[in-house]
């Protein structure tokens, strides 16, 4: 128990170190979203949303798009063989909106589709149960007047939590979203997720398009950019100002589901695109430290339930609380740095989670367990032999309204 408790506590401490740093790199990203941008930069924009079976959401995220401040967009909606209505939910834009039908062949082949009928310019993909904030594209697009940027991610938010997952979640995205401010600012950011990402089309196509043999084609295609440009002279980044929303998972059943084809997906794409990890085409700081270390975290989620089972036997065996205690100060000490520094946050949206700050430790827990259950279900997964690929995975849609 003695030596497995001194082998946690230099591991925590690094953790702990890690996350402090990223966080001030956090605060200097925001300083740089206040320089002056680069002279005016005005491409054309397409918006392809991938879509199955997505009646109740689809026509909310095109509206978005169509509301944008943007001028030149142009908006594309690839039906993947839907069974529902989600046609019909797009009759009446009439002809502001490209709808193309085909067989069902899963998200990434969705995308592809989409991909095939852009000109030069940028495209963002948009998830079908997201929308974007009516500034979210001429916001992105100022991000690509800097030329080194290939790729883009949105700032996703989610909207109208509700229950204690909701707020979880909430919370999760906050945290996680202002440490990607940081992997910016040291350019280590490797994961371009699929809510309101922008890509040159250039790339697009000099990388041959997105894959299909990944359950999380996002994240497949990121590592794909690196693979065949590297991080040298270009750059994948994380556009804070560029915000969008989804829904939070309600059910613990629906966010168990997510999580699985998320690090499932993440694992198969870091095997996929290994040669990243201690590579020459990448930094060093990206490929020696930021990719093992993810990559090694991934691992030793599976050792979270003995961490807890060392802290709470040694804090009744000796009656030192105070482990516990700085636990916890860690965590709200994390959460309240987050959500001040938020520059995209409004103070009416800040005081709740603040609220919630001195609760951060126990409702992240819940995030903790739902990605242990997730990556152990992956090993067992790969122990089977099972290889999934892309599909579509719908988690539980609801008609609350999304701030666009």
């Amino acid at each position: 128990m003695t030596s497995l408790a001194w082998l946690m506590v230099p591991l925590a401490m690094i953790g702990v170190v890690r996350v402090c740093v990223v966080l001030v790199a956090a605060d200097l990203y925001d300083l740089s979203l206040h320089r002056s941008r680069p002279l005016p930069y005005t491409p054309t924009v397409w918006v392809v949303i991938p879509a199955y079976n997505e009646e109740l959401c689809v026509a909310r995220a095109v509206q978005s798009v169509l509301d944008s401040d943007y001028g030149d967009v142009s908006v594309i909606v690839v039906d993947d063989g839907s069974v529902d209505g989600t046609v019909a939910a797009l009759r009446h834009f009439g002809s502001r909106v490209h709808v193309v039908s085909q067989e069902n062949t899963g998200k990434a082949a969705a995308i592809n589709t989409g991909m095939h009928l852009v000109g030069d310019g940028l495209v963002m993909v948009l998830d079908a149960d997201s929308t974007l904030s009516r500034t979210a594209i001429s916001k992105m697009v100022a991000h690509f007047a800097d030329p080194m940027v290939l790729a883009a991610a949105a700032n996703v938010k989610i909207a109208d939590q509700r229950g204690v997952l909701g707020w979880v979640q909430r919370l999760e995205y906050a945290v996680v979203h202002r440490l990607k401010q940081g992997y910016t600012v040291f350019n280590c950011e490797y994961v371009i997720g699929g809510v309101g990402s922008m890509f040159r089309t250039s790339i697009v196509r000099a990388c041959g398009y997105f894959d299909t043999d990944t359950m999380t084609e996002d994240i497949d295609f990121s590592m794909k950019i690196l693979s065949v440009r590297g991080n040298f002279d270009w750059r994948i980044i994380f556009a804070a100002d560029a915000i969008a929303y989804t829904q939070a998972v309600p059910s613990l059943k629906g966010l168990l589901r997510q999580r699985f084809r998320w690090k499932f997906g993440r694992l198969q794409a870091f095997c996929k695109h290994r040669s990243l990890f201690f590579g020459k085409s990448c930094t060093r700081l990206l490929s020696w430290v930021h990719l093992p270390y993810t990559a090694a975290g991934e691992v030793l989620v599976l050792f979270e339930p003995v961490f807890i089972y060392v802290v709470v036997t040694a804090t009744f065996q000796t009656g030192w609380f105070t482990g516990i205690l700085l636990l916890c100060a860690v965590y709200t000490g994390v959460a309240v740095f987050t959500v001040v520094g938020d520059l995209t946050e409004p103070l009416r949206a800040k005081v709740p989670l603040l609220a919630l700050a001195p609760l951060a430790y126990p409702l992240l827990m819940v995030i903790v367990f739902v990605d242990f259950v997730a990556v152990l279900r992956s090993l067992f997964t790969v122990l089977r032999g099972y290889r999934p690929v892309g599909r579509w995975e719908h988690v539980e849609r609801t008609l609350t309204s999304v701030p666009g």
